[in-house]
């Protein structure tokens, strides 16, 4: 079934993009980089596409998800369909969370502190980089949240196209 297919596609394309991102991107652009500031600019632009890449993925998998459990209401699989599309409708919060609210306040504090590279002692900077760090972990935990969530939306889907 077509629905299917795009669900358990959509939901394995964002887990594994999150994954590449956080094992195979992030830390090599940190590794490598002569500057962290060059390194944290880098990374923006690659989690603002990769941002965009989960929205694609998320709306696929819910639009499908609601599909699926409207075509198959009566069947013995509704309660994991439900589960399914709940867990993808929390993903989505987070999602939206990390993505805009986070994100955007994470690029502001980016601009006050200029230089990551160089630190400086005044009060605006040292506030702004304490602001920005409890931010990247928050943002961190999330998205690993929400890798957890869509891993247990995947095995669902996997789950109750076998049935």
């Amino acid at each position: 079934m077509i629905p299917s297919i795009l669900k358990t596609l959509a939901l394995g394309v964002w887990l594994g993009s999150l994954i590449m991102l956080g094992y195979a991107v992030a830390g090599p652009i940190f590794q490598q980089s002569p500057s962290k500031t060059l390194a944290g600019a880098i990374n923006g632009v690659i989690l603002g596409r990769m941002n965009s890449i989960e929205w694609i993925c998320a709306l696929v998998a819910l639009g499908s998800g609601i599909v699926l459990l409207a075509l198959n209401w009566a069947g013995d699989n509704r309660t994991l369909r439900i589960a399914e599309v709940g867990m993808v409708c929390v993903s989505i919060v987070l999602l939206w969370f990390y993505s805009n609210r986070i994100s955007g306040r994470m690029e502001t504090l980016r601009q006050t502190i200029g230089d990551f590279d160089h630190p400086k002692q005044t009060k605006e900077y040292v506030e702004a980089k304490a602001d920005f760090d409890d931010l990247h972990h928050l943002y961190t935990k999330l998205v690993g949240i929400n890798m957890v969530l869509i891993l247990g939306g995947f095995v669902f889907s996997m789950v109750t196209s076998r049935r």
